[in-house]
């Protein structure tokens, strides 16, 4: 007979804690159910050519398994986590398009979670603040400030508010940077945290209204997310009864327990500076609305528009009464509406990804004019694709 539900054995917060991880990921992987299928017209990615793919139906099979181990893990909570581990790892094997922000810490949650309860609550809670104290550091650069503020305050334009409203809610998303690095840092201090709790419910709860039905109705998938944010933040770090310590200090005397977790934490929590550099993913570190990632722009011509599968024509769109005819075309491929109408999600802003993009849309070219890409990468020069050649366009 399986034990009783839920976690008998464990105290209130740590059970608290799997239920909301397991629920976010479970509801996110529904959210964006697409995404785990191999039959798609949506080029798959995978980590290296070599790496086996699943046919059909198996890769319907694994998805299936994934979501069964998240409910199991009620249960059974360390083999069945261990599954899912493994095999939503070997899901990202075959198409880093999955390696979404949002999977990541909830992967990296899960990890921080096998381990005794004093040190996985050490773990997670060091793993959310990094987070938030990331995700404030990679806004701080001059295109956030520059479009963020106005994007974000848009939809409110439309909710008849006062305009004094408005100017309050822009200076807000202005000083959003800073906000989440409060939170970061906050949430390790008595005096700061309930202010630092208090913000985070706002600014998730401000994310969801621009991003519902009363905004741009864009990007469901987050939804789970931005409420298991809040609800990671109030079980990890309001204060129980009896009192204890949650401070830095208590927290890292936990992780020094593990070597281990504590090499695994700071790798976590080191690794996204490399970003900077474009050695590090910006969805793993966590540069999220902050207008410094990758982009790409994929030209086309009318012939290869024509020669495209019917779903995608619609993506085709004009690029602009005169455009530059050496290195740009008459039509933009909207590449990154396509990925999130097909699969849920939007497209991973890195080099590769748009890489393997151009050479999927190369095989309904017939003249190297045809399709061209300006990629511009996080770090160093801008790159012309066109054919099979490629130009640096900026010095190195």
């Amino acid at each position: 007979m399986p034990p009783a539900f839920p976690f008998p054995d464990i105290d209130r917060r740590t059970a608290w804690l799997r239920l909301v991880i397991l629920a976010a990921c479970f509801l996110g992987l529904i959210a964006c159910r697409p995404l785990w299928s191999n039959a798609r017209l949506y080029p798959l990615l995978p980590i290296a050519p070599w790496f086996p793919i699943l046919p059909v139906p198996w890769d319907s099979v694994r998805f299936g398994v994934m979501l069964l181990t998240l409910v199991l893990a009620v249960w059974f909570y360390r083999p069945a986590v261990t599954v899912f581990l493994i095999v939503s790892l070997h899901a990202f094997g075959e198409d880093q398009n999955r390696g979404q922000p949002w999977l990541y810490l909830y992967w990296m949650l899960l990890c921080f979670t096998l381990p005794s309860a004093p040190v996985s609550i050490a773990a997670c809670r060091c793993a959310i603040s990094v987070a938030y104290i990331w995700s404030g550091i990679q806004k701080c650069n001059p295109r956030f400030f520059q479009i963020e503020p106005a994007w974000f305050v848009e939809p409110a334009t439309h909710w008849h508010l006062p305009a004094i409203a408005t100017d309050l809610l822009r200076w807000g998303v202005t000083c959003t940077p800073f906000v989440e690095l409060g939170i970061g840092l906050g949430l390790w201090f008595s005096p700061l945290r309930r202010a630092a709790i208090g913000a985070t419910i706002v600014v998730h709860v401000a994310a969801l209204l621009v991003l519902g039905p009363l905004g741009y109705n864009y990007n469901w998938v987050v939804w789970p997310w931005n409420i298991a944010m809040i609800a990671l933040v109030c079980v990890l770090f309001i204060q129980g009864k009896p009192p204890e310590e949650t401070g830095f200090r208590p927290a890292l005397a936990q992780l020094l327990r593990s070597k281990l977790v504590l090499t695994t934490v700071a790798l976590y929590s080191l690794l996204p500076a490399l970003s900077y550099a474009g050695w590090w993913d910006s969805y793993f570190s966590f540069s999220l609305y902050a207008d410094n990632t990758a982009n790409a722009n994929i030209f086309v011509t009318q012939a290869l528009a024509d020669r495209l599968p019917p779903k995608l024509r619609d993506k085709v769109k004009p690029f602009a009464p005169s455009f530059d005819p050496q290195f740009q075309g008459p039509f933009v491929f909207a590449h990154g509406i396509w990925c999130y109408e097909e699969l849920g999600v939007p497209p991973i802003p890195e080099p590769r990804a748009f890489r393997s993009m151009f050479t999927f849309l190369r095989s309904y070219s017939r003249e190297p004019g045809d399709l061209r890409m300006i990629v511009g990468q996080r770090a160093g020069p801008v790159i012309f694709y066109e054919g099979d050649t490629r130009h640096f366009l900026t010095p190195k």
